[in-house]
């Protein structure tokens, strides 16, 4: 009997320790949509990516004139049967070409994507260890998807795009 009153009252120290520990956790808010958005570095990612964007549309659309072209050529009755074949072995090797244009424009796109918003969160990541330190988080959150509620004092967001425009 002895023995259960000891350790049920280690178990209760124990407890109250852990949520001591947890009390004493500050957790801070960052979204980096917005710093992506509204500092002058992610402005200047997101116009380098429109860049690449309008190079990939301007390649697509010649590829789907080049496509609408055969297609044209295929509805006249002038050709020959071999002329025929001929043409609408181009058109579906253009379709081919096409559709593998546009699939790779987009991955590429996306892979640029990714990688601006690396390099601007990782501009932003000394940012927010320097702050952390500074208002004593244990963690800074940056996934607005799974968070419900951040206080105000939490989202340290707008004094990370001041810092980050103010280190350029």
């Amino acid at each position: 009997m002895k023995i259960l009153r000891i350790l049920s009252f280690s178990l209760l120290i124990a407890l109250m320790a852990a949520t001591a520990m947890a009390q004493m956790s500050k957790v801070g808010f960052v979204n980096p949509q917005r710093i992506i958005n509204e500092s002058k570095i992610g402005r200047i990612a997101q116009d380098d990516l429109a860049r690449l964007g309008k190079e990939k549309d301007r390649r697509v659309r010649d590829a789907l004139a080049q496509v609408e072209r055969l297609q044209d050529a295929l509805k006249k009755d002038t050709l020959s049967v071999t002329e025929q074949q001929t043409s609408e072995e181009q058109l579906r090797m253009a379709v081919r070409d096409y559709e593998k244009l546009v699939e790779n424009s987009n991955l590429e796109i996306q892979g640029e994507e990714r990688r601006l918003i690396q390099f601007v969160m990782r501009r932003a990541d000394s940012i927010l260890q320097s702050i952390a330190k500074e208002m004593g988080f244990t963690m800074i959150l940056t996934d607005p998807e799974i968070i419900g509620y951040v206080h105000g004092s939490m989202d340290i967001t707008d004094r990370v795009i001041s810092q980050l425009n103010s280190s350029l």
